[in-house]
């Protein structure tokens, strides 16, 4: 693209008048640009095209990863490090008939760990699975969805020689692959009894067995064989089919529905009637299904737009994550206070009926014994 041109300061006495730029205005950035090589050294014909493709990797690559606050990165984080904390906290209850009574047990503690679990996990889950509004930016969300949405409707971007060249590949990767291999065919008849290192750009101009990795899963993508292979092929309209399929197979419709019509929001009788399937919880099994198919579709989304492969779907920890679990939860010696505590809580709330009854129904009596403002 081309730079606008510079503007003389404010000191210069022959300052010119401010240039137009030369090219579109591009909105600016947050983050630096994922590419490594310009567009003018990346083979293909259309590089307005390759143009508006990465700019819209520039944009997914920040609601993946970069977003400070709403990842989809940091939302997959947060879902799967609670999880694995609960599961762990539960691991440990199931050693109570064994070891006898602990804290891990104690029923105030569980409900807590409990419900706090699944409403965090059925919003964690529904987050990555809500649907953007049409037109309506002020609404936009970070979801699974809002991707794949913006990919299919950016499908004629998505060429094979945008995919395979975004950033420098060749296009044609045959003959540099074939005079590397003439190359170490000739290097090791010079020198047979020689040990050594093969190592092979990823990237690049020179980058031709990944050119070859990319050309072959475009072929999985767009249903082209090898030998029909052209500069213009498409994804296929079933990529994407397969992806909504993911995100809509149960119980990923059943968790939506808990959201909506329990934990978000009180729903009444006929409002929970209409909902089909709707249940009254979860299991763990479910669970586990949910996050299979939400990271199916994330995985997926990374390799193809970044060429990312994720290992590991849970955060690895920072600090030793099972420190003061073998502690007691509290000294016997201050469970007096703590009936105190609560004593105290309990009080003040009831206190709280009859106040916040008069904040709508003032006490009559009360007022008329009240001393005037300012005093007696």
């Amino acid at each position: 693209m081309t730079e606008p041109q510079g503007v003389a300061g404010s000191d210069d006495k022959a300052a010119a008048p401010a240039a137009k730029p030369a090219a579109r205005a591009v909105p600016e950035r947050p983050h630096p640009s994922i590419f490594h090589y310009p567009i003018d050294a990346c083979d293909v014909s259309d590089k307005d095209s390759l143009e508006a493709f990465r700019d819209k990797l520039q944009h997914w690559s920040e609601l993946f990863e970069r977003d400070p606050d709403a990842s989809l990165a940091g939302q997959f984080a947060d879902m799967m490090w609670f999880d694995i904390a609960w599961r762990t906290a539960n691991e440990a209850r199931q050693f109570a008939d064994d070891d006898g009574t602990r804290g891990s047990t104690a029923p105030l503690i569980a409900m807590m760990l409990d419900r706090g679990y699944l409403a965090g996990q059925v919003i964690a889950i529904t987050r990555l699975l809500e649907k953007p509004p049409a037109n309506q930016p002020k609404k936009a969300v970070i979801s699974l969805p809002r991707i794949v949405d913006e990919m299919r409707a950016a499908r004629e971007l998505i060429t094979r020689e945008n995919f395979v060249c975004r950033d420098a590949l060749p296009y044609e990767y045959e003959a540099l692959q074939e005079a590397e291999l003439k190359r170490l065919a000739a290097e090791m008849a010079a020198n047979p009894n020689k040990a050594r290192r093969v190592s092979l750009s990823l990237s690049g101009p020179e980058g031709f067995d990944q050119a070859r990795t990319e050309h072959e899963l475009f072929d999985q993508l767009s249903g082209v064989m090898p030998e029909s292979r052209a500069r213009g092929d498409l994804i296929g309209e079933a990529f994407f089919d397969r992806l909504d399929e993911l995100l809509a197979s149960t119980p990923l419709p059943e968790i939506k529905a808990l959201r909506n019509k329990s934990i978000a929001h009180a729903a009444d009788a006929f409002s929970r009637a209409q909902a089909k399937g709707l249940r009254s919880g979860l299991n763990i099994r479910d669970l586990d299904r949910a996050h299979y198919l939400l990271f199916a579709v994330f995985q997926t989304l990374s390799v193809v737009l970044f060429g990312v492969w994720r290992a590991s779907p849970v955060p690895v920890p920072q600090h030793n994550m099972f420190e003061h679990l073998t502690e007691p939860y509290l000294a016997e010696k201050r469970l007096e206070a703590m009936r105190g505590f609560w004593d105290k809580h309990m009080g003040e709330r009831e206190g709280w009926m009859k106040d916040a009854f008069h904040e709508v129904v003032p006490d009559k009596k009360a007022a008329k014994t009240a001393p005037p403002e300012g005093g007696a």
